[in-house]
């Protein structure tokens, strides 16, 4: 089976913008990377059918810019940074982007080919407080989740003919630095990993009124291990959660028991410096991570226990941030 998959990353060294990469189940390697879109810092990316969507920089500004079939169809940039986050919508066409630096999430809509600013939740009298970090659309219950890791919250839009109406906050612990949420796929519980102090909040998630309720508070790191925790994923059956902590450069795998908790069940390292992100591969064997400083990417396989299998580090992919599958 070969498996293609896209990466978002910075442009401040050797990379120019969005590469594709494939996979060799039957060789187990990584091969062909391709530079797909030449683009300033696209960091963080998202897909729908062949359009891919970045967070993107033009002439010190901050935006986003759209892409299908090798080429720029349009772009939008207004903002004073590069966002960090982007998320699009199919059930309401809507794209939704978070920025770090200038604490806005900013909603926007395709229109006769052009990428329009439908709507700017601005936090600019919190901004020295507020960095929002994730804004990600959950179709099925017509939300948008934002994490601001400044002020260590979640905070839940509904959206209703279009716009967003805040309807929720939660506080996670103090300093925490909230950055990435995920679902259990056949519970009522949300998984927080947060970035300043490493560790994975387990709430509830009370889907009639949207408002969580932390249950427990699970540490990545031991105390004289750095903290700086990035990426958060979950198997589709909702039996294995697993987690990266960029600090000291490890996986963590998780298994999920039949109440939503979690039992490490093993600690690996990400075999290079700064791990971003990672991603699954479509049969959930394999397990992609990418790292903005060492420029190479990590294969393991993902064995019948759920835990990684180190295959390979040696597949050159320069200052990866984002990876996302081809769906």
């Amino acid at each position: 089976m070969i498996e293609k998959f896209y990466l978002g990353t910075y442009t401040k060294r050797k990379s120019k913008g969005i590469y594709s990469i494939k996979l060799d189940e039957k060789k187990e390697k990584l091969y062909d990377l391709k530079l797909e879109y030449e683009v300033n810092n696209p960091t963080y990316i998202c897909k729908f059918e062949d359009n891919i969507f970045s967070v993107s920089n033009e002439k010190n500004q901050g935006g986003i810019s759209w892409f299908k079939d090798g080429k720029i169809l349009a772009k939008n940039h207004h903002e004073s940074s590069t966002p960090c986050y982007i998320d699009y919508s199919k059930k309401h066409k809507l794209i939704a982007t978070a920025n770090y630096h200038t604490a806005n999430i900013c909603l926007y809509e395709i229109k006769n080919k052009k990428i329009i600013l439908k709507s700017k939740i601005s936090n600019k009298n919190n901004e020295k407080i507020s960095h929002m970090h994730y804004s990600k659309f959950f179709d099925d219950i017509d939300c948008l989740f934002v994490c601001d890791l400044g002020k260590s919250k979640i905070i839940t839009y509904k959206i209703e003919k279009n716009e967003l109406t805040k309807v929720s906050e939660y506080k996670s612990d103090e300093k925490s630095g909230a950055r990435h949420i995920v679902f259990h796929p056949q519970k009522n519980i949300c998984y927080l990993i947060c970035e300043l102090n490493s560790t994975i909040e387990i709430l509830d998630f009370d889907k009639k009124n949207l408002t969580f309720k932390k249950i427990n508070t699970v540490n990545l790191t031991e105390k004289n291990e750095k903290k700086w925790a990035s990426a958060i994923k979950i198997t589709k059956n909702g039996k294995f959660l697993y987690a990266s902590n960029r600090g000291d450069d490890y996986i963590f795998t998780f298994k999920i028991d039949s109440e939503g908790n979690l039992e490490l069940i093993q600690k690996i390292s990400s075999f290079g410096k700064v791990v971003r992100d990672f991603t699954l591969s479509k049969d959930e064997k394999y397990l992609i991570a990418g790292h903005q400083e060492s420029d190479n990417l990590s294969l393991f396989k993902i064995e019948k226990e759920g835990k990684l299998l180190f295959l390979n580090n040696d597949t050159f992919a320069p200052e990866v941030v984002n990876i996302i599958n081809n769906i």
